[in-house]
């Protein structure tokens, strides 16, 4: 999956429009997912993504995730729920604290909706 600025303005934009998206996204949160030595940043604000871009930092993210690309794969394609990613070792916390990302737990599965899409 290609994972670059166009891809990601039009997810950002998806999430804008979905419903799911935006009863689920309560507070701010910025997220930088690592993937084979690809970034993706991704910034949210209560109700709405208000960034999506290629690359990114740990330094201004609150959290930053870890996955391999095979679980990567299964998580956009729906053959992976996110919970169980991270129960199984699949996705790494590697910025941040467990208890304060839970609450994106169904924000993230409308991105991974969203990337279906």
């Amino acid at each position: 999956m290609q994972l670059d600025e166009a891809t990601l303005a039009d997810l950002c934009k998806r999430l804008n429009e979905s419903e799911a998206f935006q009863r689920t996204v309560t507070k701010a949160g910025a997220f930088l997912f690592q993937v084979d030595g690809q970034s993706v940043f991704l910034r949210m604000e209560p109700g709405r993504c208000a960034e999506a871009r290629p690359g990114g930092t740990p330094e201004e993210a609150d959290f930053v995730i870890e996955a391999s690309p095979e679980a990567w794969e299964k998580l956009v394609r729906g053959e992976l729920d996110v919970v169980s990613a991270f129960t199984r070792g699949q996705l790494r916390l590697k910025k941040g604290n467990l208890f304060a990302l839970m609450p994106y737990a169904q924000a993230a599965k409308a991105i991974f909706e969203a990337f279906r899409a």
